[in-house]
């Protein structure tokens, strides 16, 4: 397998088990609240629904423009990796701030996704460019 396949293999795995976590922790504050819908006005139930749609909407982009990445080629497997390291732990930082309600941390973890969506961008936008 490609160094650069095996990377995004890795990195939308470690997304897929992070989401996993994130819907199971959303499950079990549901059962605990006997909430099937919305979150009763339950801020640990808000906070865990927000945290897995965030995570979510931030993996797809990624994902995707990682996907074109590794299709477009182009990108050396050390960049990749870089990128796609940075984003993982971004999206963790993210989760484990929101929960522990670290605004700061949060707000970082958050500017730290965008860039590692904004370097993906650029660097598809070069494969294409260059190819």
């Amino acid at each position: 397998m490609p160094p650069s396949l095996t990377i995004a293999s890795a990195t939308l795995a470690a997304l897929a088990l992070l989401l996993t976590a994130l819907s199971l922790q959303v499950s079990r504050l549901r059962m605990h609240h006997r909430q099937t819908w919305g979150d009763g006005g339950h801020k640990d139930l808000a906070v865990a629904v927000r945290t897995h749609a965030n995570t979510l909407e931030q993996s797809l982009l990624f994902g995707l423009l990682l996907l074109a990445l590794v299709q477009a080629g182009g990108t050396g497997p050390t960049t990749l990796a870089a990128v796609c390291s940075v984003f993982v732990l971004a999206r963790l930082i993210y989760c484990t701030a929101a929960f522990g309600r670290r605004l700061p941390w949060r707000q970082a973890a958050h500017a730290l996704t965008l860039l590692c969506q904004l370097a993906a961008t650029l660097l598809l936008v070069r494969a294409a460019w260059t190819s």
